[in-house]
This record gives C-alpha cells, sequence and structure tokens, in this order.
C-alpha cells in the first residue's frame, strides 16, 4: 500500500487536470462561500478516508483468506451498491438489475455451499487420518462458530 497509494494519488490527480471542467469550479455551488469550501474538503477526506481503509481492508483480507473470497466480497459489495442506489437514491430497479441481483445471490450461495462442504470433508478426513491435505484447503474458509469453539477447546 505504501508504494501504490501514492501512484494512484498521482495518476488521479493527472487525470483530474487534464479531464475535469476547471472553468465550471467558480461557479460550482459546493466552493461557492467558505462554509461550503470546508463543508467539500471535509466530505473529500472522510470519503478518502473510507477508501484507504477499505483498500486495506482488502489487503488484510486477501492476506488471510484468498483472492477469490476477495472476489465474492467485491461481488456481494456491488449487489449492496446497486440496492443502495436503487433505495436511496430512487434510481430505476430495471430487469437487467434484477437478474444481475439474482444471479449474485446464487453465485454467493453456491460458493458459500462449496466452501462449506470443502471444510465439513476436511473433518471427515482428519478423522480418518488423511487430515493434513484437506486441513489446509479447509484452513481457506473459516467459519467464525467453530473458530470460537476450537478456542475454548470444546
Amino acid at each position: 500500500m505504501g508504494y501504490v497509494t501514492p501512484m494512484m494519488a498521482m495518476a488521479t490527480a493527472v487525470l483530474s487536470l487534464l479531464v475535469d471542467p476547471w472553468q465550471e469550479f467558480r461557479k460550482n455551488n459546493y466552493f461557492n462561500n467558505e462554509w461550503h469550501v470546508m463543508r467539500s474538503c471535509l466530505l473529500m477526506l472522510l470519503g478518502g478516508t473510507l477508501a484507504f481503509f477499505m483498500v486495506l481492508t482488502e489487503y488484510i483480507l486477501v492476506s488471510v483468506t484468498s483472492a477469490v473470497t476477495v472476489t465474492i466480497a467485491g461481488v456481494v459489495k456491488e449487489a449492496v451498491t446497486i440496492l443502495v442506489a436503487v433505495f436511496y437514491f430512487h434510481d430505476e430497479f430495471t430487469w437487467l438489475k434484477g437478474l444481475g441481483l439474482l444471479t449474485i445471490m446464487i453465485g454467493v450461495s453456491l460458493f458459500n455451499w462449496y466452501k462449506y462442504q470443502k471444510l465439513h470433508e476436511g473433518h471427515s478426513c482428519e478423522d480418518e487420518g488423511e487430515g493434513s491435505i484437506a486441513r489446509n484447503a479447509a484452513a481457506k474458509y473459516v467459519i467464525l462458530e467453530e473458530m470460537e469453539e476450537q478456542e475454548d477447546g470444546t
């Protein structure tokens, strides 16, 4: 993150200077008085902070789980974005958005079912003495309730 974030900031700044309509800057209501300037800067700071922590969380998630899990989480994030756009911003909910949400729900459900089955296959293989390979495969997907049970020693 220490190398990527400054490069992302520079690329965004350069693209903003080239693409954004800077001639309309003074006419914009977000920067027309001191209160609006302060409010806009605070909102941008809040957005930047949220983006930073999202990238940090993604990095930690990839290092702990797998890239596939992060991809699935990204797909779920897109579904939440669609739902927020429809319910909060009153975007039109088209049949294509509905089909996309249905596909997301089915795909995530199948992925979780598959990982859950692999986890339980790993537990049954451990009981039979073939645990090392199955344990490594099942270790990628952790169910929090079972982790708590392991920590308690039950």
